[in-house]
């Protein structure tokens, strides 16, 4: 009797099904990452340096697990670091919601707004956590050179002034009382907390906050003198190259003025004193498109500001939007009565809108403000 050979074929077969029998069931049984292993692979690859990663994994985890705080505010580091501050701050504020009470979060929330450049609402979110964790140094700093940016002086010294008396030794808190006071007009007592930064030495920083004493006096050849030196002893000291490029606008220099506002720009492009004068300066020399962006940075970065309302004002005149610049400028000259460019803006810009008799009450203001700045003599250096 022939005996049948074996089907290869089929043989093949049984052995394939035998094998997913066998393998079957660990397809069955496995599991998908666990949030916790997503979480450490996350802060792994941040912490090695793969950032993009860390954003990937941790919004991997947040769609799973979307209540967990830190794994938000990781993600919100993460994108702060890619410089994608809106993103960011959306996953901040959000983190905020599930735990309004937690300090980091609102601290990491105050630093995006902080760089970008939204000063107020970044010190909106500092406020409160200095009235609770007033020993801070970090939010304290922050918080005080928020201020400074926001040219709120006398609120630095609110703040300030109790922890300068507590302890005077702390260079940071010498530095940032010192400008306030003197851009306030205090000069004698930000005189005392130079002298105080000069017993350490005469640093560049204390050469900083001289010349810029010498400024807010309308000394303008005494103060960019002692400026110039301050920056080739420290190019990078914060504010430097602004200031001196201011007393070098006072001196009449503009050239030069124009080239240190540059250098200021290049070291912070959120600097508001850079871009409202070189601005300005552009403006004025009939550069509009130049002029635009810088002006229009600056009015982002200070909303109040009477300088910045006026430029706007005066760069939509040059441009040929007669209706929008009158209303802008009205609207300085009135919240500012004793703003004198605004109304000398109004005086051309009626005769230009023919309103003679517009024109004729702005140049009347002009002249009684020209009177009454030479009754009572120079004034320290101010925005109105």
């Amino acid at each position: 009797m022939l005996q049948r050979r074996p089907n290869r074929r089929r043989l093949a077969v049984e052995s394939l099904l035998a094998l997913a029998a066998l393998i079957g069931p660990l397809f069955v049984t496995a599991q998908a990452p666990s949030a916790d292993s997503i979480y450490n692979a996350a802060v792994k690859a941040y912490d090695s340096g793969d950032v993009r990663g860390a954003i990937k994994l941790y919004r991997e985890m947040l769609r799973s697990t979307p209540g967990s705080v830190q794994a938000r505010t990781n993600l919100g580091v993460a994108l702060v670091h890619e410089g994608q501050y809106a993103e960011a701050i959306a996953q901040y504020r959000e983190a905020m919601k599930q735990d309004p009470e937690n300090p980091t979060v609102r601290l990491d929330l105050a630093l995006a707004w902080y760089k970008q450049a939204e000063f107020t609402k970044a010190s909106a979110e500092l406020e409160p956590l200095q009235r609770k964790h007033p020993e801070n140094k970090q939010t304290l700093y922050l918080l005080a050179d928020c201020y400074l940016r926001l040219a709120k002086y006398r609120t630095v010294l609110q703040l300030l002034w109790p922890v300068y008396q507590a302890n005077p030794d702390d260079p940071t808190v010498d530095y940032a009382l010192g400008t306030a006071l003197i851009l306030e007009g205090q000069t004698k007592k930000g005189e005392v907390v130079i002298d105080r930064i000069l017993k350490n030495g005469n640093s560049a920083e204390a050469s900083l906050l001289i010349g810029t004493s010498q400024y807010a006096a309308r000394d303008y050849r005494k103060a960019a003198a002692t400026l110039h030196d301050a920056l080739q002893a420290n190019p990078n000291l914060p504010g430097g190259w602004t200031i001196y490029g201011r007393a070098l606008l006072g001196r009449g220099d503009n050239q030069n003025a124009e080239a240190a506002f540059r250098h200021a720009l290049q070291a912070d492009p959120n600097d508001f004193d850079a871009n409202l004068h070189l601005g300005g300066m552009l403006r004025h020399d009939g550069d509009n498109d130049g002029a635009a962006p810088l002006l229009e940075r600056a009015l982002r970065l200070r909303p109040e500001s009477a300088a910045a309302q006026f430029q706007i004002g005066a760069l939509s005149a040059a441009t040929g939007h007669l209706e929008g610049a009158r209303k802008q400028l009205e609207a300085v000259a009135k919240r500012w009565p004793d703003f004198l460019e605004a109304h000398l803006q109004l005086a051309t810009l009626y005769m230009r809108l023919n309103r003679p008799q517009d024109s004729e009450r702005e140049r009347k203001i002009v002249l009684a403000l020209n009177a009454k700045a030479r009754r009572e003599g120079p004034q320290p250096e101010r925005e109105p």
